[in-house]
């Protein structure tokens, strides 16, 4: 997987990986890894914002 990132996320991210002693990689892994186990399907959750219906469907 390629990842690119803003100046100011690799930044935190380095600061991170130096503190933890992790390689940048296995700092992002872990970092992407517990996002997903905290929020695990989101767009498919209670939380997600509805689809908004578009005009058309209204007048159907």
């Amino acid at each position: 997987m390629l990842l690119k990132l803003d100046e100011e996320t690799n930044r935190r991210l380095i600061k991170a990986k130096d503190r933890s002693r992790r390689s940048k990689t296995a700092e992002a892994y872990l970092r992407l890894k517990d996002h997903l186990e905290r929020f695990p399907d989101f767009y498919n959750s209670e939380l997600a914002v509805p689809e908004v219906k578009r005009k058309s469907d209204l007048t159907s």
